[in-house]
């Protein structure tokens, strides 16, 4: 007898609309860049912003892909879709309708009017939410500080907080996939942005992301413990630290911002050495593959020799 578990009967009684989207709709390189591209829009937007609460129409094209965003007194719409011309295997449009928070809020942000995606597959028109979908976590923030800053508030608040739900998301993400964590580690310091970070710890960060992709291809190749620690590195030690370090005021932030190099240095002198661990492993293991074929072949040469 065959029976469904509690998350099967869930998928099963709900409506194909309210269903998270299946990650590999949205994990190949030109939708993170559409994205990527997307927040940063909403990110200029809100910079840009006079203060006044009026109406505002934005489009962005790209080869890819078209960003919409349109701002009245009572909704901000965000549409984006892949153009005829889009490299994404499967073409898509993305809606994302949020009420003005003073109209209607919830947990503190305009209230989620709608989240979706529609995309063709197998010859059929699909629809899916992007609520509670990582990958959006950004954009729902972007959404968040454009209201704010329509009607005047541009806060540091409103990035603490588009940074603590990103925290929230790398720490929860319990994959043993590296590409994931490296995908969210990012994530998390691009939200960073908004919070005129240091330029110094900014470039340690990104050589640490730079360094940690370098390991992506052969992470499989590391024992146990070697796993662990980068893991632990991207899903608790930068996200401790960092958080920890904006939270403090200005003046103690700038007081402790070497202390926070140094660690962020450490960290990054840790991913040299399994860098460099890692080519002795490879170099070895060619060495054995050429072993290997010699006392497979060399034999058969010398027969032939003779």
């Amino acid at each position: 007898m065959k029976f469904f578990s509690t998350t099967g009967l869930l998928d099963f009684f709900t409506p194909a609309y309210k269903r998270p989207v299946d990650d590999h709709i949205i994990q190949d390189e030109t939708t993170t860049r559409l994205i990527n591209d997307t927040e940063r829009l909403l990110k200029r937007m809100t910079e840009n912003a006079t203060g006044k609460n009026e109406r505002k129409n934005i489009r962005r094209r790209q080869k890819d892909w078209d960003i919409r965003v349109k701002i009245n007194y009572n909704y901000i719409r965000l549409i984006v879709a892949d153009t005829k011309n889009s490299r994404s295997p499967i073409h898509k449009r993305l809606r994302i309708v949020c009420y003005r928070k003073y109209i209607k809020s919830s947990n503190g942000m305009g209230k989620i009017k709608e989240a979706t995606i529609h995309y063709l597959k197998d010859g059929r028109t699909h629809v899916r939410s992007l609520l509670n979908v990582s990958h959006f976590k950004g954009i729902l923030y972007g959404i968040h500080q454009l209201d704010l800053a329509y009607v005047g508030t541009k806060s540091t608040e409103v990035s603490l907080e588009r940074l603590s739900g990103h925290e929230q998301q790398l720490k929860s993400e319990h994959a043993n996939d590296i590409r994931v964590l490296v995908q969210e580690a990012k994530r998390y310091v691009q939200a960073m942005d908004t919070l005129s970070i240091d330029p110094m710890l900014d470039n340690r960060l990104q050589r640490i992301l730079t360094h940690v992709g370098k390991l992506e291809d052969d992470f499989q190749l590391f024992d146990f413990e070697d796993k662990h620690t980068v893991r632990r590195l991207l899903r608790e030690d930068i996200p401790n630290l960092m958080g920890a370090f904006f939270a403090l005021s200005k003046q103690n932030q700038l007081e402790q911002r070497d202390n926070v190099f140094v660690s962020l240095s450490k960290m990054e002198l840790s991913l040299i050495r399994l860098l460099e661990e890692l080519e002795k492993t490879k170099i070895e293991r060619m060495n054995h593959v050429m072993r290997l074929q010699e006392l497979r072949y060399g034999a058969t040469e010398k027969l032939n020799d003779e």
